[in-house]
């Protein structure tokens, strides 16, 4: 099991311990499948903790932060993964999407990935078109090279190849996203580069394949 997979299922069965004084089977195989919880915690079948307010102050600290394209996995495998981290007692965040206003990340969300142990950017067909979310990520693969960072990619429908040579209906998308960057005339092209460096680092790691 590597590194990053271990203190994951560490952290999760201390939590489930220190939440419940009876530690339940976690497992995060080195399979490329993702079985954090039982299904029926994982989905969060009964009254979950009280969520954490998603406009994150500078000071607040997390234990998993979660990058994901709202409208492809919202109310779906992110909505599930949420809930099973927070049943679990892990101090979740998820940036919530549907109420930013421009297109600069805030310095509140910027904070609140570099105050996370774990990252876990879960890939969509459309998390590239999103500028927000690139900006995530490279943030994201910044605090890995240089705090030694966790970061757990979830490719959700989507295969690892896809998002590190934006090929397939991820690519589509990806160059959706530069083609309006690049009509900007306020745009740096650099930060084109970073978005791709970053898309070829993080498809590099170990992650989960999910296809529902």
């Amino acid at each position: 099991m590597a590194e990053s997979e271990a203190e994951m299922h560490h952290l999760i069965k201390k939590r489930k311990t220190n939440a419940s004084g009876n530690a339940e089977d976690v497992d995060i195989g080195a399979s490329g499948s993702m079985t954090v919880l039982t299904e029926t915690n994982f989905i969060g079948s009964g009254s979950s903790p009280t969520e954490t307010n998603n406009s994150a102050s500078t000071g607040n600290s997390y234990e998993v932060f979660l990058s994901f394209r709202g409208p492809d996995t919202r109310y779906g495998f992110t909505d599930h993964l949420y809930h099973g981290l927070r049943n679990a007692g892990i101090d979740a965040f998820r940036d919530d999407d549907e109420l930013r206003q421009g297109e600069n990340i805030k310095p509140e969300l910027l904070a609140a990935i570099r105050n996370s142990k774990i990252s876990i950017p879960i890939f969509s067909v459309n998390y590239g078109r999103s500028s927000w979310c690139l900006d995530e990520l490279v943030q994201i693969m910044e605090c890995k090279n240089n705090n030694g960072q966790i970061v757990l990619p979830v490719f959700y429908k989507v295969k690892p190849d896809e998002v590190r040579y934006q090929t397939g209906k991820f690519g589509e998308a990806f160059k959706d996203r530069e083609k309006h960057s690049l009509g900007r005339s306020s745009f740096d092209p650099a930060i084109l580069e970073k978005w791709k460096q970053a898309l070829l680092e993080v498809s590099s790691l170990k992650g989960y394949e999910a296809n529902g």
